[in-house]
């Protein structure tokens, strides 16, 4: 009975240890997940902390104002050799903004000093005769850019061939135009044919085309491309 019982206290004994070790396998094997299972959580926090801030970045250059510096600067960019991509076709233009000298070297300085729309065009500083062009065709009136030239060639220009004007409304409209030359001061119009600039003075052209009325008020793309010296130059009027 002895032997016996102590047979039995032995079996019990080992099988408490076999179910301790399972046990501890167990627990092991549980904290060795639950650590995976933190580092896989902090590589997914890390990787979705990474993407926000990626995210927010980009969020912040879709809608970041351009201030005033900053055009300026691009339009100073374009000026000097730079082009910019027309938004109706995808092309890429170089630009010629108002008020700002394009200049050419050894050529010419080109500056667009006004735009307008009238039934009637006459000289900046009108005389006591003078030359005036009137519209003729019902429901249109003549879209008027005027350009001021001063020549940086060694020798003289003739005016009509200082730049070629083509105007285009709404991205597929074209219209072509004629220039006249200012003269004595802007008192009156002279053709460009018969006239020339000289070395390092000033002329004044306009450039006209008789457009539709609607071309005036629509609020749709209205652009000029001017064909100086081989290569064109985009004036936008409106956007």
């Amino acid at each position: 009975m002895q032997i016996k019982s102590g047979g039995l206290w032995l079996a019990a004994a080992m099988l408490a240890v076999t179910v301790t070790g399972c046990s501890s396998d167990k627990a092991g094997a549980g904290r060795e997940s639950m650590e995976k299972l933190k580092t896989e959580i902090g590589e997914l926090q890390k990787e979705n902390k990474f993407l926000k801030e990626e995210n927010d970045r980009l969020k912040e250059s879709l809608v970041k104002p351009v201030t005033a510096e900053e055009e300026q600067g691009a339009v100073k960019l374009l000026n000097n050799g730079s082009s910019a991509s027309a938004a109706d076709s995808g092309e890429v233009y170089k630009l010629i903004v108002k008020g700002t000298p394009l200049v050419i070297d050894e050529t010419g300085e080109y500056t667009i000093t006004k735009t307008s729309f009238s039934k009637t065009v006459t000289p900046s500083n009108p005389g006591s005769f003078y030359t005036y062009y009137e519209a003729k065709e019902p429901g249109t009136t003549y879209l008027a850019i005027t350009l001021k030239v001063k020549n940086l060639a060694g020798q003289a220009i003739p005016a009509d061939k200082v730049a070629g004007v083509e105007v285009t409304y709404d991205n597929k409209y074209v219209y072509s135009t004629f220039a006249t030359m200012e003269k004595n001061g802007g008192e009156d119009f002279t053709y460009t044919n018969i006239s020339a600039i000289g070395p390092l003075k000033n002329g004044t052209l306009v450039f006209l085309a008789e457009v539709p009325d609607e071309v005036k008020s629509s609020g749709k793309p209205l652009y000029a491309d001017f064909g100086i010296e081989g290569e064109t130059y985009r004036y936008t009027i409106v956007k």
